[in-house]
């Protein structure tokens, strides 16, 4: 059940990403958060209402009021990488969450892959990156980014943030429950945000793009589709290891290139197979 949970959270991620992609072209970046954020969090604040289930300890206080001001960060940063920099230098950075969390969680959570899903992790994040190379981006380029690019420094800032707050979410949740955790982070980096714009903080150049409206059925679709994804992803920390749910999640990437070749005639199938190929052996290897 865990990994199904996993595949689910990847899959709502890749409808998360190609809805973020849609909204990206009539809303600013920064509305669409909050947005997409208040509408998971009105969700989760219903669910949890009726769960009726409110206990928490000072651990989980400290953690998610942490995890507030890190996602927030996360998204700022995320906003700000895509809007200084190219996306073939910046997307592929995510790549290393699994890496990251995998780590993290030895310490944390004293979670152990076995070898194979060592392997299996390695092979998903080198199949993930060489998917995001094209023509005007190759390896060398790619690794020597961070050094000259701003976004690229800053995208993988939020990756590390990413893979350090994975095992705190699993944490969090012990002291607390899925549903409390979900409705904080997301009420409480909405509130947060919607702060930082009301002082006149910038997170993008401005533009032309109106006011995003909290009843757009779109934006209330990807808060919908949001809550599923963080769901399916705390609840799938119950039975599998942290860095393999991250690991399952960044594997999505097979199925925005599927939807980006299918439904925004997208090219690039044939030379993106090596990498897809990586990618299936790598997951093949965790669910062993």
């Amino acid at each position: 059940m865990g990994f199904a949970l996993a595949g689910l959270a990847s899959l709502a991620f890749v409808a998360l990403d190609v809805l973020r992609k849609i909204l990206g072209g009539r809303f600013p970046a920064a509305q669409i958060v909050i947005g997409i954020n208040l509408g998971a969090g009105v969700i989760f604040t219903i669910l949890q209402l009726l769960s009726g289930h409110w206990s928490a300890d000072w651990i989980f206080v400290v953690i998610s009021s942490l995890e507030i001001l890190t996602f927030t960060v996360a998204s700022v940063l995320y906003v700000q990488a895509v809007s200084l920099s190219p996306l073939s230098l910046t997307i592929p950075y995510l790549a290393f969450t699994p890496v990251v969390s995998a780590f993290v969680a030895t310490v944390v959570l004293e979670e152990y892959p076995q070898p194979a899903g060592w392997l299996g992790i390695g092979l998903v994040v080198a199949g993930a990156l060489l998917l995001h190379l094209d023509q005007s981006s190759d390896l060398k380029k790619l690794l020597s980014a961070p050094i000259r690019e701003p976004g690229s420094w800053r995208m993988l800032v939020v990756a590390v943030i990413w893979g350090l707050t994975t095992s705190l979410d699993k944490v969090a949740i012990i002291h607390g429950s899925e549903l409390l955790l979900g409705m904080v982070i997301t009420l409480g980096s909405s509130a947060l945000l919607g702060f930082l714009l009301f002082l006149g903080v910038r997170f993008e150049a401005s533009d032309e793009r109106k006011a995003a409206s909290a009843g757009d059925p779109l934006l209330v679709l990807a808060g919908l589709v949001a809550a599923v994804a963080v769901l399916a992803q705390f609840f799938a920390y119950r039975e599998v290891l942290v860095a393999y749910v991250e690991t399952l999640k960044r594997a999505g990437g097979l199925g925005s290139v599927l939807i980006g070749i299918i439904f925004f005639a997208e090219g690039g199938f044939r030379s993106r197979f090596p990498a897809a190929t990586l990618m299936i052996l790598g997951i093949v290897l965790i669910l062993l």
